[in-house]
C-alpha cells in the first residue's frame, strides 16, 4: 500500500484507520478523522516503518456507531503497488468486507475480485524514419 485516500462521509462524526502487517495485531494509522474531509494518507512501507520482509495484509475504517443511511460523498481509494517478482499469467484475489451490528447481530457483506497479473508490454521494433 502506498497511499489511503479517505473520502468523505454524509453525517458529521470522527472514525479512524487501522491496518494489520503479515496478520499480526491491529496498528492505527490515523485517528480522530472528520467524516467531511478528504485525507490523503501516507501508507508506503517506508512511512509506516516496515521491515523488507512486512506487508501490510488488511486495512480497515473504523466508524463506530453509524446512524441509519450512512453512506459516502467523495469515493475512498487504496493506492497499491504489487510486490515484484509477480509472474505474468498469476493472479490474486482482492476482499472487502463491510459489516456491523444490526439488531444485536452481526450482518455482513463481502465483495471479491480476481486481479490478473500482465507483463510488461515488449517494445515495439524501431522503424528508419
Amino acid at each position: 500500500m502506498n497511499t489511503v485516500v479517505t473520502g468523505t462521509y454524509n453525517f458529521p462524526g470522527t472514525y479512524k484507520i487501522t491496518y494489520r502487517v503479515n496478520g499480526g495485531e491491529y496498528r492505527t494509522l490515523a485517528d480522530n478523522l472528520s467524516t467531511a474531509q478528504n485525507y490523503t494518507l501516507a501508507a508506503s512501507p517506508t512511512a509506516l516503518g516496515l521491515a523488507a520482509n512486512e506487508r501490510v495484509t488488511e486495512i480497515m475504517f473504523v466508524f463506530g456507531q453509524a446512524p441509519a443511511g450512512f453512506a459516502q460523498v467523495e469515493q475512498p481509494a487504496l493506492k497499491c503497488t504489487a510486490i515484484n517478482g509477480l509472474t505474468a499469467g498469476s493472479s490474486f484475489v482482492n476482499i472487502a468486507d463491510v459489516g456491523g451490528v444490526y439488531n444485536d447481530q452481526w450482518v455482513q457483506a463481502i465483495s471479491r475480485w480476481v486481479s490478473t497479473v500482465y507483463g510488461k508490454p515488449t517494445p515495439l521494433p524501431r522503424t528508419g524514419y
